[in-house]
């Protein structure tokens, strides 16, 4: 089993011994972190957002004004998938599991695979139709997210 690899101490507050701080009565230059409540009301809201789209496009399928927007589906699975991805890599401190020398974070991890077992379900539904496209959307959404998510936390 892949081991969990730490990327952030645990509190996600406390600071290095070794980094410099700023002088008595000045301000940090750096914005202060964002705290777990905001990581996890995102992940709620973005989760539930995506849950409602999900049943309804199962149910009903997508209405023709938005099928007529052409990419708007691969558009929806970057956002989407990126968005949950974004959140959820801020509620896991950016924990990772490694992989030989490397390592995949978790975030990437918990929704990919759901979203590949989930497209390729879709192909049983009267209303969906399963595309490699669409789960390429994802995977890029995932990707392009987790860096943005560790990089506005630098």
């Amino acid at each position: 089993m892949p081991d969990v690899l730490e990327t952030e101490d645990a509190g996600g507050l406390e600071a290095d011994a070794s980094e410099p701080r700023p002088p008595a009565g000045h301000a940090a230059s750096a914005a202060p972190r964002v705290g777990p409540h905001i990581w996890w009301f995102g992940l709620v809201t973005v989760g539930l957002v995506a849950a409602g789209m999900t049943l309804f496009v199962y149910k009903r399928g997508l209405p023709a004004e938005l099928t007529a927007i052409p990419h708007l589906d691969k558009a929806l699975h970057f956002g989407v998938a990126g968005s949950l991805a974004f959140f959820l890599d801020g509620v896991l401190r950016r924990r990772a599991l490694r992989v030989g020398t490397g390592s995949i974070p978790m975030a990437a991890v918990l929704l990919l695979v759901p979203a590949a077992i989930e497209e390729f379900l879709q192909r049983y539904s009267p209303h969906r139709s399963s595309s490699l496209a669409d789960f390429a959307a994802d995977v890029a959404g995932v990707a392009f997210f987790i860096w943005l998510s560790r990089r506005l936390e630098r």
